[in-house]
């Protein structure tokens, strides 16, 4: 993913402090963003019922437009699922 020009960030349903502890959990090289309030999650339409939303990765050009929207994220492959939307869809090279 490197290899691109794009911006990344995981946006959590836990509390600031839980989401925290979540990305220095894993070394996330990225931000992981906190919406306890669900907010972006009915935004974007992936909220659930029991506190939980859909995993869905979303892919938002240079210009700001919505150019794809992956929703089966498996966590196992998700890398390589990313990777291949990226180029599919032509986001810039760094």
């Amino acid at each position: 993913m490197n290899k691109f020009r794009v911006k990344v960030f995981v946006i959590s349903c836990d509390s600031i402090d839980k989401s925290q502890k979540f990305a220095e959990k894993l070394e996330m090289p990225f931000p992981v963003l906190a919406d306890p309030d669900r907010k972006a999650s009915r935004i974007f339409g992936v909220d659930r019922l029991f506190g939980l939303s859909k995993r869905h990765t979303f892919y938002f050009g240079p210009e700001g437009k919505l150019r794809a929207i992956d929703k089966k994220v498996a966590v196992s492959t998700h890398g390589a699922a990313v990777i291949s939307i990226l180029e599919q869809q032509k986001f810039p090279m760094k």
